[in-house]
């Protein structure tokens, strides 16, 4: 019998010691405009008082004024205190929360000041809000195609899949099939990730991407135009191209959308990443043109073993990141 009560013990202990969110958070942010300080209200369902606690953060540029009174009142745990922000406002500010997980409901954010209001819905996939007042959708464009153009071009395993792309296309039209491809499928998966309708574990997704680097320069290696990466090469790269979008979609998912125009910054962004696309491609086969005319037959001669040698390197790159992701499991 003891052994019994001590294993029930246990077990309740244990669900203490995981709890998480049982219920919705709400977390309130309105500006007093007499003393311009900030009044938060956090306010956590009372029977969430054994969850795993979440830490809420505000920028460096804001400092609580007052301690934390805590009550509570119709089934919650109500936290409440003072915010001093430097220039009286959390406007083009960012809140971030950490120890949200999957199964939580998350923390309804809501500020408001002089008229201005924004709400949030804070999960674990997306723990983080930008306030900011509606800018024009020209304003939005610009700065999501920089974003989406910087990233392609400093996403290292992006620019290893296009290079062995290049290495591996027979010709100009198998590569513009390929491209085109790419560019469709990496579009529809970054849009359904972005937008929640297909959720995929980064993780997974991040060692599928390594996969895909992998397989493209075991092709150039083996060097069999019969094979069915080689025949199918656009369908397979079809294939590649709904992980990376699912890759692009967790960056977009840090950087975040304004709330109040999705579609514009979606689109910017793709077309970012296209600009950059097509930027890193015209650069490899610009180099590519101008060593022929320099070097003329003996390039063409070196050419195979020099794709060869760059495959055995790289490849040897992506399996690291491949291991290296899924022991990250």
């Amino acid at each position: 019998m003891k052994r019994f009560k001590l294993f029930w013990l246990l077990v309740v202990s244990t669900h203490l010691l995981v709890a998480h969110q049982t219920g919705l958070s709400y977390l309130k942010l309105t500006r007093d405009n007499n003393n311009s300080s900030i009044f938060a209200i956090y306010k956590k369902p009372l029977e969430d008082s054994q969850a795993k606690p979440i830490e809420i953060n505000l920028p460096s540029k804001c400092l609580k004024e007052s301690s934390q009174e805590i009550t509570i009142e119709n089934g919650f745990i109500i936290e409440q205190y003072r915010i001093k922000c430097l220039g009286n406002t959390l406007i083009d500010s960012r809140i971030w929360v950490d120890g949200l997980v999957s199964s939580d409901k998350g923390i309804l954010l809501e500020y408001s000041e002089d008229g201005f209001r924004q709400q949030n819905l804070l999960r674990s996939s997306r723990p983080f809000a930008l306030i900011e007042r509606k800018r024009d959708s020209l304003e939005i464009s610009l700065e999501y195609i920089g974003l989406g153009f910087a990233h392609i071009l400093s996403g290292t395993d992006h620019l290893l899949f296009l290079f062995a792309l290049l290495l591996l296309v027979p010709n100009l039209r198998t590569l513009l099939y390929s491209i085109t491809a790419f560019t469709i499928s990496h579009s529809i998966a970054l849009a359904l990730s972005t937008l929640d309708i297909v959720v995929t574990p980064v993780p997974f997704i991040e060692a599928m991407i390594a996969l895909s680097i992998l397989i493209l320069y075991r092709e150039v290696i083996i060097d069999d135009h019969n094979s069915l990466g080689r025949r199918y090469l656009p369908w397979m790269v079809l294939f590649f191209g709904l992980l990376h979008g699912m890759g692009f979609a967790t960056v977009l998912g840090e950087i975040g959308l304004p709330p109040y125009d999705i579609p514009t910054a979606l689109l910017a962004f793709n077309i970012g990443i296209e600009l950059g696309q097509l930027l890193f491609v015209s650069s490899i086969l610009i180099l590519h043109t101008i060593i022929y005319f320099i070097s003329g037959s003996l390039y063409i001669k070196l050419l195979d073993s020099i794709k060869i040698y760059l495959s055995y390197i790289l490849g040897g790159v992506s399996t690291f990141w491949f291991i290296e992701r899924v022991v990250s499991f």
